[in-house]
């Protein structure tokens, strides 16, 4: 089975979806006979093209179930292929607190890059509809799908892929970021710059947490981001970015304040993402103190006093 890459979910950034709302959809909908916009992939195989469904179905697990197979089909309508391969089978799916769980063939890894993020986008954009479905991951032969360093890509959600051209699919770019990691004591932030080659479909603001999470190059330095902690969804919306951790960040990292764990990711988003303010969640829960310290429940600003000053300043 191959391993997905990272620059497979950029490919599927390619052509493939618009900067989406941070999922501010009623949960409560009601699904039967809900009209969806859901994706299958052009005839050329280089993005995504859209078609109505609507639904019939009451319980979540059954909506899921018919999109899926809607999904096996293409729009007679227009010229385009299915967005689940012929011999891709998903096996069975399992949904639980609004987090999606597909669980596919090994036929599923033996797709062309290209097409398996085309695949991958249609189904996460197409399925996070359903009101019951915010997030979605994927798993090959019973395997996480992981990026090219082995990492599990984790839950998926629309926002994940951005617009772009099919001339652009294999765009990268290179840029020099400013992070926030925390000094030596634990009790101040300091900056690290590194210079960062990435497809051009990433969104900056998941490109800057991504590289956070990797933690500093210094040694003088700490990371502020627990280690094994997984990235649920990066999005921004009127100016601000939402982050969504897994349970992970909840954990304590010996000598370093709390204040300089969430401003770490503060500083930094708004420092070389376009939004002023960063709402940071656990698990999609922002109504609580982190780590009894720091009140998550509305967007933060940068604190630039957290900084250390340098020499000579």
């Amino acid at each position: 089975m191959k391993k997905r890459t990272r620059a497979g979910i950029s490919l599927a950034l390619a052509a493939v979806t618009a900067v989406l709302a941070c999922g501010c959809r009623d949960k409560k909908a009601d699904i039967q006979n809900a009209e969806y916009t859901i994706f299958h992939i052009n005839a050329e195989g280089s993005g995504l093209v859209e078609s109505v469904y609507t639904g019939s179905m009451k319980e979540p697990e059954k909506a899921v179930d018919q999109m899926l197979s809607a999904l096996k089909k293409p729009d007679e309508s227009i010229e385009e292929q299915p967005a689940i391969p012929k011999k891709v089978k998903v096996e069975r799916f399992h949904l639980e607190d609004e987090k999606l769980e597909l669980f596919f063939n090994a036929e599923y890894g033996k797709m062309d890059t290209v097409q398996e993020v085309l695949t991958r986008a249609a189904l996460v954009r197409s399925l996070t509809q359903i009101p019951s479905v915010s997030l979605v991951a994927f798993f090959v032969d019973g395997v996480p799908l992981t990026n090219k360093d082995g990492a599990e890509l984790g839950y998926m959600q629309s926002e994940d892929f951005v617009q772009n051209t099919g001339s652009n699919i294999n765009s990268y770019e290179v840029t020099d970021l400013t992070l926030y990691f925390a000094n030596e004591t634990g009790d101040k932030l300091v900056e690290e710059t590194v210079s960062v080659r990435y497809n051009s479909n990433l969104s900056k603001e998941k490109l800057i947490v991504e590289q956070l999470m990797k933690g500093p190059s210094s040694q003088e330095h700490q990371p502020t981001i627990p280690q094994g902690t997984k990235l649920l969804g990066v999005s921004v919306k009127d100016g601000v970015c939402y982050v969504n951790f897994d349970e992970g960040m909840n954990r304590t990292i010996p000598g370093v304040k709390p204040e300089m764990m969430v401003y770490s990711v503060i500083n930094s988003v708004t420092e070389g993402g376009s939004a002023g303010r960063v709402q940071i969640s656990i698990d999609g829960d922002s109504n609580f103190n982190f780590q009894e310290s720091v009140k998550l429940s509305e967007p933060l600003t940068r604190d630039l006093d957290l900084v250390e000053e340098k020499e000579g300043d």
